[in-house]
Parts: C-alpha cells; sequence; structure tokens
C-alpha cells in the first residue's frame, strides 16, 4: 500500500462513454456485443443472431430478420464499482476507520442504433443496413488528493498536497454498412465495412495546493502532459451461417487486423516521435537491453476468428442454445502478448405466455503493459461475466429487449502518480512534511514498486436495453 497517505477518487460526467477503467486510459475499451437479448445469453450470437445489431458480431446474420424492414436502437448504461482503502489511525496508533483512496464508481453509457431493408429475388433474401456503432472508448476521469503525513487525530485528514488529475475523452465510432445474401433456408453470406474514426484526448495534470504554495511558493511548478490523437481507418468483416438441419445451425466470421492512421501531439511533440513503451529484456548480464520499442502513433486492432453454434431442442415451447468460441491474435498486437481464445455460452426458454428467459455466461481475456525497473512486461487480464435478461413485443410490432452483466476481473498496478515526486530532487520540498527529518534519515521518500502492489478488484454491473420495429 502507499506509504504517502493519500485519496484517490474517479469521477463521472455524466453524458459521456467512459472506460472501464483507467487500465484502458491509453489504448481504449473496446466495444463487444451492443444487442441485449444476445448479451443476456452470454454475448453468443454468431449463429442465431435474430436482432439487427448482432451483425456486428456477425455480418452473416442480417438475412435473418424475419421483416422487410426494420430499426433498433440500443442504449446502456454500466457501472464499475472498485473500492481501496487505507486503514487511519490517530497519534495514539488507535484505529478510526478506513481512508478511501480508489473510489471508482461511476456508470457511463454507451448508444447505438441502425436500420436495415431486406428483399426476397426468387430463392435469395437479399439485405443491407446501415448502423451506427462505439467501437473503441477513451473516456476517463481521475482526481486523486495527495495529503501530507500529519497525525488524523480527531478523524480529521492531513493537509492536501497537491491534486493529480487524469482526464481523458473521445472515443472511436464506426459508421457500418452491411450487406448480405442467404439462400433458401441452407446458408447465408454477408459483409460489413465500416469507417472507423475518432480522437481521444488525455490529460495528465499535477496541481500543488495553497498549501504548498504556501510553503514553497518559488519552488513548486504546475505539471501538465497532453496526448491528442486523430484515429481514422477502415475495417473489413466476412461471416456466414450455415443450417446444418431445422434444428442446428452454425456460424463463422472473421475481421482482418486493422492498423489505423494516427496523428497528433504528445506534449507539442509529434506522435510519430514520442515513444510509447519499450520491449525490453535481460542480457547475460543481467542488464536491460531494448529489442523494439512503439509510439503513440502505432495502433492496432488485433485479427478475430469467432465460430459457434445454435441449436434448438425439441421442446414444447421455443428454447435456443447458443456456444461461440473467438480467438484474438493479440500477437500481431504487440509481441509481448500471447493470443488468446474468449467464451460465451447462453440459453435462451420461452415460458407459456412467451416471455422469454436468457441466462448465459462469457470468459474474455486481455492484456495490460507494466514496467518493472525499466523492465517492460505483459499481465494477462482475465474478465468472467454473468448474464441475463429477458424481452417482450408490445403494440404489435415493437420489440423490447433488457439485459444485465455482472463481471469481474482483478490485476495489479503501481501508483500513477509516484511518491517520490513530492519530495523533490533531494528533499527539495520537505518543508511540506510534518516530520520530514525523519524521512530524510530513512533516505527520503521512496516509491513503491513491484514488490508491493495495489490488487485491484472491480466489479462491473451493466444494464442494457433496446427497442427494434419491424414492418
Amino acid at each position: 500500500m502507499k506509504k504517502i497517505f493519500t485519496i484517490l477518487i474517479i469521477i463521472t460526467l455524466a453524458g459521456s462513454l467512459f472506460s472501464y477503467s483507467l487500465l484502458e486510459r491509453e489504448t481504449g475499451s473496446y466495444t463487444g456485443s451492443l444487442d441485449p437479448r444476445s448479451i443476456a445469453m452470454g454475448s453468443a450470437s454468431v449463429a442465431g443472431g435474430n436482432r439487427l445489431l448482432d451483425s456486428i458480431i456477425n455480418p452473416g446474420n442480417l438475412p435473418l430478420m424475419q421483416n422487410k424492414l426494420g430499426v433498433q436502437f440500443y442504449g446502456g448504461i454500466i457501472t464499475n464499482f472498485d473500492d481501496r482503502s487505507l486503514p487511519m489511525y490517530n497519534s495514539f496508533d488507535a484505529y478510526c476507520g478506513d481512508a478511501t483512496y480508489v473510489s471508482n464508481v461511476h456508470p457511463f453509457e454507451q448508444l447505438a442504433g441502425g436500420v436495415y431493408y431486406k428483399h426476397k429475388l426468387s430463392n435469395f433474401d437479399i439485405a443491407a443496413s446501415f448502423i451506427f456503432h462505439p467501437y473503441i472508448d477513451f473516456t476517463s476521469d481521475y482526481l486523486e488528493e495527495v495529503r501530507n503525513n500529519a497525525n488524523s487525530d480527531l478523524n480529521s485528514y492531513p493537509p492536501i498536497i497537491a491534486k493529480n488529475y487524469i482526464e481523458g475523452e473521445g472515443s472511436i465510432d464506426a459508421f457500418s454498412v452491411v450487406t448480405a445474401v442467404k439462400y433458401k433456408e441452407l446458408a447465408t453470406f454477408g459483409i460489413r465495412f465500416s469507417k472507423l474514426m475518432g480522437d481521444a484526448n488525455l490529460k495528465r495534470r499535477i496541481i500543488w495546493s495553497d498549501y504548498s504554495f504556501g510553503k514553497l511558493d518559488t519552488l513548486l511548478t504546475n505539471t501538465t502532459n497532453i496526448l491528442e490523437r486523430d484515429f481514422e481507418a477502415f475495417q473489413v468483416q466476412i461471416g456466414t451461417v450455415i443450417n446444418i438441419d431445422p434444428r442446428l445451425s452454425v456460424g463463422l466470421s472473421i475481421t482482418p487486423k486493422v492498423e489505423f492512421d494516427v496523428n497528433g501531439t504528445k506534449d507539442s511533440v509529434n506522435v510519430e516521435d514520442a515513444v510509447y513503451t519499450y520491449f525490453t529484456s535481460l542480457d547475460s548480464l543481467q542488464n536491460v537491453i531494448i529489442v523494439d520499442s512503439l509510439t503513440y502513433a502505432e495502433y492496432y486492432a488485433p485479427l478475430t476468428f469467432r465460430a459457434g453454434l445454435n441449436y434448438k431442442p425439441r421442446n414444447i415451447m421455443r428454447t435456443n442454445f447458443n456456444l461461440d468460441i473467438e480467438f484474438v491474435q493479440w500477437s500481431e498486437i504487440n509481441k509481448l502478448y500471447d493470443d488468446a481464445y474468449n467464451f460465451y455460452i447462453g440459453v435462451e426458454h420461452c415460458l407459456k405466455n412467451k416471455i422469454p428467459i436468457r441466462i448465459g455466461f462469457n470468459f474474455q481475456t486481455n492484456y495490460c503493459l507494466n514496467d518493472h525497473s525499466g523492465l517492460v512486461f505483459a499481465d494477462k487480464v482475465t474478465m468472467p461475466a454473468f448474464t441475463a435478461g429477458t424481452g417482450f413485443t408490445f403494440l404489435e410490432n415493437f420489440l423490447f429487449d433488457i439485459a444485465v452483466e455482472y463481471a469481474n476481473r482483478q490485476y495489479e498496478t503501481l501508483d500513477l502518480f509516484m511518491d517520490s515526486y513530492y519530495w523533490g530532487d533531494d528533499g527539495a520540498y520537505e518543508d511540506l512534511w510534518e516530520n520530514s527529518y525523519y524521512i530524510e534519515l530513512n533516505g527520503g521518500i521512496q516509491d513503491r514498486g513491484w514488490e508491493n502492489p495495489d490488487t485491484v478488484k472491480e466489479t462491473f454491473f451493466n444494464i442494457q436495453t433496446s427497442i427494434s420495429f419491424k414492418w
């Protein structure tokens, strides 16, 4: 835990798209399935998806729409719960409560929508659609209050030394055109063309308090680091659904790797010249050597291949069983990453009143980069999720679907703002600290390393809804 008493608060700005946590503040959060019916079934929809937004996962799903013309609007709210705290003691070493130093509890919204048209021509059904949907989100809002080491008598907090901010905004959105064809009831084939474009602005600030300026007015300077990037790319996805028999269908979709054109600056330096991270290793003498490096101008989305099945058992009431397996070629994105498999499974069962009950589970893998004394390494972060939902028809042509998802993940991290900065070079800021004499005897304030990292346990609760209208 931190040696310096700190309070960290993550704040939400209403009406914006927010990344799941600060883990993705530079790389962004990928948006998965956007159809609540499929989300309730564990996001398993590569085969048997019968909503417009299922064509984002597999464009071969588009001709499975039952009506000639339709629209779908999607809205979701995601809340992340991540609280971490330190015990607080008074001058008599008596415990007087916990002080929260990370509070990442905030909702954010996602919006998407589209329209489709299907035309029957002899033995073929030809369908086309236009969809707007979020693809990657970069938004975050983080505040850290750094306090000195004065005793917390009477349950009061020590003075604030500085406030640190990480403020991000922006997203990459997709404008997609999907076209697909179905031959009789045998098979479908579809292709999705997407224009991916957006921007991301990440600001990192250290603002000294009035208390600090009153102590060291001439020595302190507020600092701001700004990363501004614009993204643009073109993405193609192909998919198919094959009906083995009336009760069993299999689906396949593939999305090749995407390389974005990136323009922007990192603290007034062109992103092509600003190094994002080094690939490093140890030589025979245990010295750190640079193997390769990335710049902020290099940004990719990995190749994904997804396969799955939809099975309809011989029940009196309609039942669907979906199972998807997704291969993600993370090794194309970063040499430190390994390829990974994601799993999705779900069931939909209709009751006597035709109200469906949907439950599901999925297991996804992501990566984050960490630096250990100049040696960069990758950590695998896995996230299991449990899902449930239902839906109903109203006013004849309207469909309402709702899904809830409960997910969690765990990973280790170091401080986003290192402690030694607030001690200054050779103790230049020692007057800010209550017992600076004893701190100096111990060699000054030391940064916390990987021998004592924070274990972050994040819990997500998502509510997803959509309204579809079909003619």
